[in-house]
């Protein structure tokens, strides 16, 4: 015979067993409703972190890189550290016109000077006014090559041409050994992504437009060259659809302008 109170307690064990569940289901409800939260918040904040500065430069970089011409208006400052240690200052303004499949030309001008250097794909030209001398040499190949001999075996000076090459974002990208993401940062009014790289012989910096993501300013440190000189571009005029034809590459002797090299069109510094 069983007792009340064997009867009582089987009479509320299944009560018991029942909650038990109960109280397991709502743990389980909890725990799924709070990893749900959990998960968008992550997810949020991931979506809110920095920007990646190497996909900030590849885009920005590429978008330079797909364009068939381009023309855009610079103003140039330039470091230099003299013999006796003290370091000045160059200002100086231009352009760059470039056509992948036509040639290019840089102008730049200054207190010292004011000169152009252009290809037409067939001749490299050069003009320094302030020099009065005038070069003219045939050559071909693409625009990159072409850029790459004046530069290193002609002595010819091409501001910025870095950012001018079909390859730019793989070059510029290729030896960067960190990177980072400074927020945004004001440039002639405009809002930019601010990000810098550090290589293995210079840190470069570049300055994107939140609205169209082409570059508003690039600045170079050469970190280990005496003084740490540093070169700056600001962009202004970005323009992906120039007018170009078939004379804008030619530059013809002005009178009176000797027949000259390219290294005699440079200033002493």
């Amino acid at each position: 015979m069983t007792s009340f109170k064997a009867e009582k307690i089987l009479f509320w064990q299944p009560l018991f067993e029942q909650s038990s569940i109960n109280v397991t289901r709502i743990c389980i409800m909890k725990i799924s409703q709070f990893s749900i939260i959990l998960a968008l918040t992550l997810i949020s904040v991931a979506a809110h972190g920095d920007p990646d500065p190497t996909d900030l430069a590849a885009e920005s970089l590429g978008k330079l890189a797909k364009a068939e011409a381009i023309s855009v208006d610079i103003a140039i400052a330039e470091e230099a550290v003299l013999s006796q240690g003290l370091k000045i200052r160059t200002l100086r303004e231009g352009s760059v016109v470039l056509s992948r499949a036509k040639g290019f030309k840089f102008s730049r001008s200054g207190a010292l000077l004011k000169q152009q250097v252009a290809y037409d794909g067939n001749n490299v030209y050069g003009i320094g006014d302030k020099a009065k001398v005038f070069v003219s040499v045939p050559i071909s190949g693409t625009n990159d090559e072409v850029m790459d001999v004046l530069t290193k075996e002609a002595g010819a000076y091409l501001p910025g041409r870095d950012l001018f090459y079909k390859d730019v974002a793989e070059e510029l990208l290729a030896e960067v050994q960190e990177a980072h993401y400074l927020g945004i940062a004001p440039v002639a009014g405009a809002a930019c992504h601010y990000v810098v790289f550090r290589g293995p012989d210079v840190d470069w910096h570049l300055w994107i437009n939140e609205s169209d993501m082409l570059p508003s300013k690039y600045l170079i440190t050469s970190k280990w060259m005496t003084g740490s000189p540093e070169f700056e571009m600001t962009f202004s005029n970005w323009n992906l659809n120039p007018s170009i034809d078939d004379q804008t590459f030619v530059l013809s002797a002005p009178a009176g302008y000797a027949q000259a090299k390219f290294i005699d069109m440079q200033p002493t510094h």
